[in-house]
């Protein structure tokens, strides 16, 4: 379990599809968290990630209108094929995804897994950034970047992360931007929604994560730390305990 009392996790850098990422740290659930900066992938390894792809990644990022984030979803899916299959010990192109059971409704439409293996692992992408994390037991990621107008969005929010965004944007409350504190929550949010396996079909109003720059947190037997992302970005992890 990553320590209690760090501010955030810095995640490793996935700078090339060439190279196989490092071993998972050996800190009792076996995370590893990856950050790729989608700028730095060049043409030639995105067409090699590319051709790792199933035919229904492929159709979704075809989906996509926007060229940056098809770009986004192709880089987070090669991505995630690589950590996986590395930590399977097979190539990228053999990994197969499923889903967990939605804890909601039981149908197979919770949380993704890989065929074939108990390794858990969660993907997030913005045109930018991409997270990727793996680990023995459920987890989620999420990373966000800062939206122009925060109270807008701020709504969807539990109420008093709502009122903590509306006060920052007023200059009446101190400790981030209005951008940085929703960036903060809705990211903690998604990340905690994805690992436990539900995502929007829980309501957002429901869980206070704050919008502050706290310490790890823990909801339940679900435990949420920032991830260190380049500025203009905010990126969270749910870690479930073991």
């Amino acid at each position: 379990m990553p320590d209690r009392s760090a501010t955030a996790i810095v995640p490793a850098t996935l700078a090339s599809f060439l190279t196989h990422p490092a071993p998972r740290a050996a800190d009792g659930v076996g995370l590893g968290i990856w950050l790729v900066d989608t700028a730095r992938v060049g043409e030639h390894e995105l067409e090699i990630g590319r051709a790792w792809l199933d035919g229904a990644e492929r159709k979704q990022a075809s989906a996509y209108v926007r060229a940056e984030l098809r770009r986004a979803y192709e880089i987070a899916h090669a991505a995630a094929r690589l950590v996986v299959g590395t930590s399977m010990d097979i190539p990228p192109e053999k990994v197969v995804w499923g889903r967990h059971a939605c804890p909601g409704c039981g149908e197979p439409h919770g949380r993704p897994r890989a065929e074939g293996t108990a390794i858990e692992f969660s993907l997030s992408h913005t045109p930018g950034q991409v997270l990727v994390a793996v680990a023995d037991v459920p987890v989620g990621v999420d990373v966000e970047s800062h939206p122009d107008d925060p109270t807008a969005l701020a709504g969807v929010l539990h109420p008093r992360e709502t009122a903590e965004i509306d006060a920052a944007a007023r200059g009446t409350l101190d400790g981030g931007r209005a951008a940085v504190r929703f960036t903060r929550a809705w990211s903690r949010t998604e990340a905690y929604l994805k690992g436990i396996g539900i995502g929007l079909g829980r309501d957002p109003h429901l869980d206070y994560l704050g919008t502050d720059a706290a310490p790890g947190r823990t909801v339940g037997e679900w435990s949420l730390w920032d991830v260190v992302v380049p500025e203009g970005y905010g990126a969270a992890l749910a870690l479930r305990s073991s």
